[in-house]
């Protein structure tokens, strides 16, 4: 896999392997090791990156929201992470 950077945030769940990754100039949403979502910047300003995951009964939608100081994983539709980021 390319360099994606640091990786922030990692969520298992139900076989599911979900990471945020950032670097000063990029923030990927990775599932199950493919990139499903990524910004490309200074990630300075506030963005969401989108994705899903499909199981046999349902479509699992999952979100990675970057704000001014603090970086949420939602995972069908519920915050199931929270990192601070202000200081790096």
């Amino acid at each position: 896999m390319e360099d994606l950077g640091k990786i922030r945030i990692e969520y298992k769940k139900d076989n599911n392997v979900i990471r945020i990754y950032n670097s000063p100039f990029v923030c990927s949403l990775v599932i199950n090791g493919i990139v499903v979502d990524r910004y490309i910047g200074a990630v300075a300003w506030p963005f969401i990156l989108h994705g899903t995951i499909e199981s046999e009964n349902e479509t699992i939608y999952v979100a990675a929201k970057m704000g001014w100081f603090y970086m949420k994983l939602i995972y069908n539709g519920e915050i199931v992470a929270k990192k601070f980021l202000a200081f790096g």
